[in-house]
């Protein structure tokens, strides 16, 4: 059984009768949000996906944490606004735009993301917790949270490791106010007065202070312990995920499920702890540094569905890494090869699920050549699609207009992130190369272009044949004939493109005009 089928199933066990069931994620909007984030969105959504197929109602949430203050400047925007420091303190929502697209600093994040959730085909609704305070919604819960303030700092003491003082415990709010004035949350409370639901408020950065009614005045944040816990009861929330941290001892989650019960008399939803992903390296991804891969990057070099199947395939604790060397191809490779087998009839039931959840449209595919024989043949004809087709066609592969989506993703890969596969064949022969060259290496390379001038045509089973017919040796063994054949394929490559590596050389000799290269074997 797939994790999301088992979810989705445990959900409808301990509530049966409920109409519609509400699966959550949240998100602070600190930067550009990273790859790693989607996990939190792909997780609800698969369970989402799943409750459905059970007949059940099922909605997918996202809260935008932007009312949250900026700690730190991540390194990108720094680098285009040095002064942005300034702004430490305020929520992410009062911030400038520091690019002048977007009304503020957080919107900018959000829509970036929030289009990359569109082309993954993500159905979701936000909720923007900017707005969500400031039009009084959570007021009641504010209110209550300040009441019950010594309740929840005797609930928060239970997971630290040092005592209870009761001096802090009388002194303590559960509540970060931002300044009227300059907008940031360099706040002490001086006093509560619980009758008049009043709090007076300092101000460390500009000097202001004010008595003002938790009533009208909006500018009040809950604590995120305590902030988490009275939005589950606001939104029903049934099930939403976190980091492996928020399900520690004493992480977020654990603390949060008794605050929700105790405090606003509410259920904790279902949760599912998962695990981290990283850019291979660079180490984990953090938005507020800079350092990540966007959604919108990754959807660069890999198709929407295929995002999606790596997501689903992984149970949420697995952790996994993206990178962008030859690991795609081998993505490719099985991402094609399941789809085919879920087709046939010929996979297992955890595939079969997968792939339900992860194709956008049924299990049509979006290209049928494979991304390593596009990217062998690409960079030789400049990535140009009707070259491309007619250079398959030599070797009756069809190529259609679907297969330009993923020539289009070919091209990302290789000029954005992997340039020195931009193989590119030589004007004239490698003679001083050719000139160190031993006689036996001499004697292969004058068998392959005697091979090639004697054939008129040839496909790529029976040139790949005769390349392993003229390197490796009987007597030797399979260990011996591989490191002959990455020698004498060096040497080849040497000879056509002037590096020791280069697309697969089988492939190209049977698909590219001979009289391109002829002249380069011919010494």
């Amino acid at each position: 059984m797939h994790w999301a089928e088992r979810i989705a199933d445990e959900l409808i066990a301990e509530n049966p009768d409920k109409e519609e069931f509400v699966c959550a994620a949240g998100t602070s909007p600190s930067g550009s949000v990273h790859i790693g984030n989607f996990r939190d969105i792909a997780t609800p959504y698969f369970v989402v996906k799943a409750l459905r197929n059970k007949g059940k109602k099922a909605k997918l949430m996202l809260s935008w944490d932007d009312f949250d203050r900026l700690r730190k400047v991540p390194k990108n925007v720094a680098a285009i606004a040095p002064d942005f420091d300034k702004y430490i303190g305020m929520p992410y929502c009062m911030i400038p735009d520091p690019y002048g697209k977007y009304s503020s600093f957080a919107e900018y994040n959000e829509k970036e993301y929030e289009k990359s959730l569109e082309e993954l085909g993500i159905d979701i609704e936000y909720r923007y917790q900017g707005k969500e305070y400031v039009s009084g919604r959570y007021i009641d819960g504010i209110i209550r949270s300040m009441h019950k303030r010594k309740e929840i700092y005797d609930i928060l003491m239970k997971y630290k490791t040092q005592d209870s003082d009761e001096g802090e415990r009388e002194t303590y709010y559960p509540v970060s106010v931002y300044c009227s004035r300059c907008k940031k949350d360099f706040t002490e409370i001086l006093s509560y007065d619980e009758e008049k639901e009043e709090i007076t408020y300092r101000c460390k950065a500009c000097g202001n202070e004010e008595t003002v009614s938790l009533r009208d005045y909006h500018l009040v944040k809950l604590m995120w312990k305590i902030d988490w816990p009275m939005r589950w009861g606001v939104e029903n929330v049934d099930f939403e995920p976190g980091g492996i941290d928020h399900a520690a001892a004493s992480g977020s989650y654990v603390v949060a499920k008794d605050v929700a019960k105790e405090i606003f008399g509410v259920k904790a939803p279902k949760f599912q702890p998962y695990g981290w992903l990283s850019i291979a390296g660079l180490g984990d991804m953090h938005s507020s540094t800079g350092n990540n891969i966007t959604p919108a990057t990754v959807l660069e070099v890999y198709e929407p569905e295929m995002v999606r199947w790596l997501f689903a395939k992984y149970a949420p604790t697995d952790g996994f890494a993206f990178n962008f060397d030859d690991t795609i191809i081998r993505h490719y490779s099985e991402f094609d090869k399941g789809l085919e087998a879920v087709k046939n009839g010929e996979a297992d039931e955890y595939n079969v699920s997968v792939y339900k959840l992860c194709m956008l449209n049924g299990l049509e595919a979006k290209g049928k050549v494979p991304f390593g024989v596009l990217a062998s043949v690409a960079t030789i004809v400049d990535f140009n699609p009707q070259s491309v087709r007619e250079i398959l066609a030599k070797i009756n592969v069809d190529f259609d207009e679907r297969d330009e989506e993923r020539l289009e993703r070919v091209k990302n890969w290789i000029t954005k992130h992997q340039p020195s596969k931009m193989y590119r064949l030589l004007t004239e022969r490698n003679d001083g190369y050719y000139a160190e060259l031993g006689e036996e290496e001499r004697e292969v390379i004058g068998k392959l272009r005697d091979f090639i001038a004697n054939n008129a045509s040839f496909d790529e089973k029976t040139i790949q044949s005769y390349l392993y017919d003229i390197i490796n040796k009987p007597e030797l063994s399979k260990k011996e004939n591989t490191a002959r054949q990455q020698k004498f394929f060096a040497v080849f490559y040497n000879v056509l493109f002037g590096t020791d590596k280069g697309p697969r050389l089988y492939l190209f000799l049977s698909a590219i005009d001979k009289s391109k290269y002829m002249h380069l074997l011919d010494f």
